[in-house]
């Protein structure tokens, strides 16, 4: 009962600390964007930061660090991919519009 408790304990804290990661990084986040910061810095931050808060979920506060199987590699690559492209999207427009056109 006693080694329960304790990792209980032990995994409140990981929660905690994950919980006040991703407040950190949303607060931080907020006051990037209050700066008025704007261009290829800007995108870079917000597309990391959207990798790490996803990952993070994914894999402290969903519990997919344990799963088996192909859904946790599913929603770690989401969150990796998805930020490459977009960031690339809007960084390289000229080069979205050289490989996409006709």
């Amino acid at each position: 009962m006693a080694s329960l408790l304790l990792k209980l304990r032990e995994q409140n804290k990981q929660l905690t600390l994950v919980w006040g990661l991703l407040l950190a990084l949303t607060l931080f986040s907020a006051a990037f964007a209050e700066q008025g910061a704007s261009g290829a810095l800007l995108v870079v931050f917000v597309c990391i930061s959207f990798a790490v808060k996803g990952s993070l979920v994914t894999e402290r506060l969903m519990g997919l660090y344990t799963a088996i199987g192909n859904a946790r590699w599913l929603m770690l690559a989401y969150f990796v991919v998805l930020p490459i492209l977009i960031g690339g999207a809007i960084l390289f427009p000229d080069l979205v519009v050289r490989v996409t056109t006709l």
